[in-house]
């Protein structure tokens, strides 16, 4: 015990210590709640701002790579639907072509076929014509020849 004494001498402590322990725990209980609640507050609200909003941040970034799988989703759908819908159009097209094709080859051969068979029939006249005219002609030479 002489040994704390001297301890406490020479750290020139004496009987008032434990007023000023007193006083201390006075002070500290009376601050406490008027300093150090309202540090805790703003701490957690703090917390609350950086913490929080890192799962929030993490639950918005989940739903913007949900919205652009949907959009990848709806733009392949309508380039499908735009790329099925131009060739059908394509293929309606060509369709109409063919059509077209096909009645001007059948207009145009009943053309030829008409202009032939007419021709042929003025070749058919002209030939009898001819031909009668050669005998005719046949005749006059031989006459020619023989005289």
């Amino acid at each position: 015990m002489d040994t704390i004494l001297i301890i406490l001498k020479a750290l020139k402590i004496d009987q008032t210590v434990l007023i000023q322990f007193g006083i201390l725990l006075v002070f500290f209980n009376i601050l406490a709640p008027l300093l150090f609640k309202k540090i805790q507050a703003v701490l957690e609200l703090r917390e609350n701002k950086t913490t929080k909003l890192e799962s929030n941040a993490h639950n918005i970034y989940k739903k913007a790579e949900e919205l652009a799988e949907q959009y990848k989703a709806k733009v392949e759908k309508t380039h499908q639907d735009s790329q099925s819908i131009s060739q059908k159009k394509k293929n309606d097209i060509l369709n109409k072509e063919k059509e077209i094709i096909k009645a001007e080859e059948t207009k145009i051969t009943s053309e030829y076929e008409d202009r032939k068979t007419k021709i042929q029939k003025e070749l058919a006249e002209k030939r009898t014509i001819v031909m009668a005219e050669a005998d005719k002609l046949a005749n006059n030479l031989v006459d020619k020849l023989i005289k």
